[in-house]
């Protein structure tokens, strides 16, 4: 777009640190938003191929299951916690500054995995390289792309939807992150044939590559800008990320050392002492970066968690039948087209939640997903060690359905509750609902983990305790029977547990529902009015 062009009144950037909104010839539009899928789907691969692919890692470097969990919390704890730092970025420096920005954590990313793992910095500088010290780096820059193209992705989706529906960019974008893992566990057995790591990283190098040359093609319009950065800024900022750095460390490493482990509760103690701070300092600020008493108002509290509720219900899905189906001795290889399902599933989700998505009623499509999470988790109770995946692909793809079709909903009404109290609050929805996602993710994984060993170990006691005496030659053998059937036991007990708690939060959610129904009361009645006003006085 040229330089000189005039936006009109209705194409004025929305707030600081956005982009324009042209009105774009059709062509335009498309360009536009096929750049924003292929941004979204590569940013979702930053954590996807890392998590089909930690064991195989693990294995090529000789690491320790401790050693690769600090790869995991590498990536998480600088995704969960750089939201605040990009948004600041947009608003003084511009869309196009932050682009290269995204860019080149990218490029060092991808290039940096890619050319230690086939050995060719070692090889052309003649020094020796840890790789694993070079993979923590990687990781933590891939936290760092992740969150970054998420926004880079919402924005082109943005300027390629048509100006009515516009605001279903941001369910595209949040929705395509959805992708990583089902589309990582798809290709990664025709990647990494017989072990060959380096074929995945310089798939991701090649994405970034690709990436690189669409955003420099087609540029994000301009936006305004403003000097937005405080001193106080980084000390805040530096708390909150200490804080949800160490609640990583915490929610990582605890489900692989156990609980009671002594120096895990130093994290806790950081994590819980360094937020507060954090919180304390933005409260009592002329020009808070987050909101603090808007986040703590009974229905942000109520949102935050009914996002981060959903997300351990849905770690049934990539913790709890993923889990059981490797415990089983399935591989990658051979769980393609159970992948498959869920992809089918998490596009078909998408494309509706884009078209039916309903501003005035929000809830139900949570509601739904809710049940279908529920009916889903009771079709996988019953679970034996003669299960195989194909018994999964239906209440597997319900699962998937329900992941990404309450997304756009708890999206909408974020947003609608942050909106109609003015742009500055909007960071705040994007810290809170950053947070719910992933610290929901990493607790509802560890509770899984913790649940499952404990189970476990009650089935395997009972079991030993009335076996009959047999051959001494035979015991470990059978005792490795009985280890595998108290596993699959374990899973079994999970998977009711997350069909009775779906059930009741099913339950839970109709009964309010309903009640706003018979008082003829919309929960963001508010929120909606406020938004027509502010658009009437455009």
């Amino acid at each position: 777009m040229s330089a000189e062009y005039q936006f009109k009144p209705h194409e004025q950037p929305f707030m600081l640190g956005s982009p324009a909104t042209p009105d774009h010839p059709t062509r335009r539009k498309v360009l536009y938003l096929l750049i924003g899928i292929f941004i979204g789907l590569t940013a979702s691969f930053q954590n996807g191929l890392l998590v089909a692919n930690l064991t195989q890692i693990q294995g090529d470097m000789g690491l320790t299951p401790v050693e690769g969990g600090w790869i995991s919390v590498a990536y998480n704890m600088t995704n969960v916690c750089i939201t605040v730092l990009l948004y600041k970025i947009r608003q003084q420096f511009g869309m196009s500054l932050f682009s290269k920005i995204t860019l080149f954590f990218l490029l060092s990313a991808t290039s940096m995995q890619w050319l230690v793992s086939s050995n060719l910095l070692s090889g052309a500088t003649g020094i020796s390289i840890e790789p694993y010290y070079l993979e923590l780096i990687a990781r933590g820059f891939s936290g760092v792309v992740a969150s970054a193209m998420t926004v880079l992705s919402i924005f082109y989706c943005l300027q390629g939807m048509p100006t009515a529906r516009r605001i279903s960019g941001l369910i595209l974008g949040f929705g395509l992150v959805q992708f990583g893992i089902p589309l990582s566990r798809i290709i990664s057995p025709y990647l990494a044939i017989d072990g060959q790591l380096e074929n995945l990283f310089l798939f991701e190098f090649g994405l970034a590559l690709i990436c690189f040359g669409l955003i420099n093609i087609l540029e994000l319009p301009p936006g305004n800008t403003e000097k937005v950065f405080e001193k106080l800024d980084i000390l805040s900022f530096a708390f909150f990320a200490t804080g949800l750095a160490a609640l990583s460390v915490f929610l990582v490493q605890g489900r692989i050392l156990w609980w009671t482990t002594p120096w895990l509760s130093y994290p806790l103690i950081i994590s819980v002492a360094t937020i507060a701070i954090a919180l304390w300092i933005e409260t009592h600020r002329k020009s808070p970066m987050l909101q603090v008493r808007w986040m703590r108002s009974r229905t942000i509290i109520a949102f935050m968690i009914t996002g981060a509720v959903m997300r351990i219900l849905l770690s049934e899905q990539n913790v709890g039948a993923a889990g059981l189906l490797a415990n089983l001795g399935y591989g990658n290889d051979q769980l393609v087209v159970f992948y498959a399902v869920i992809l089918v599933a998490s596009a078909l989700a998408l494309v509706l939640s884009i078209f039916k998505t309903n501003a005035m009623d929000l809830r139900r499509p949570v509601i739904f997903s809710v049940a279908l999470i529920a009916v889903g988790a009771w079709l996988d109770t019953g679970v034996s060690l003669n299960s195989a995946p194909y018994m999964f692909y239906l209440s597997q793809f319900m699962i998937a359905f329900a992941a990404v079709y309450f997304m756009g909903p708890m999206v909408f009404e974020g947003m609608f509750r942050a909106i109609a109290n003015g742009p500055a609050y909007i960071i705040s929805f994007s810290v809170i609902f950053g947070i719910s996602q992933t610290v929901g993710g990493l607790a509802g994984a560890a509770g899984i983990q913790a649940f499952t060993t404990i189970r476990t170990q009650m089935h395997y006691a009972d079991m030993v305790s009335s076996m009959n005496a047999v051959n001494t030659a035979a015991l470990p053998q059978i005792l490795q029977g009985i280890q595998r059937q108290a596993a699959v036991a374990a899973y079994d007990d999970l998977f009711f547990l997350m069909a009775v708690s779906a059930t009741i939060a099913t339950l839970y959610l109709l009964i309010v529902y309903f009640y706003y129904r018979y008082h003829k009361h919309n929960p963001l009645g508010k929120e909606l009015a406020a938004l027509a006003e502010m658009m009437g006085k455009k």
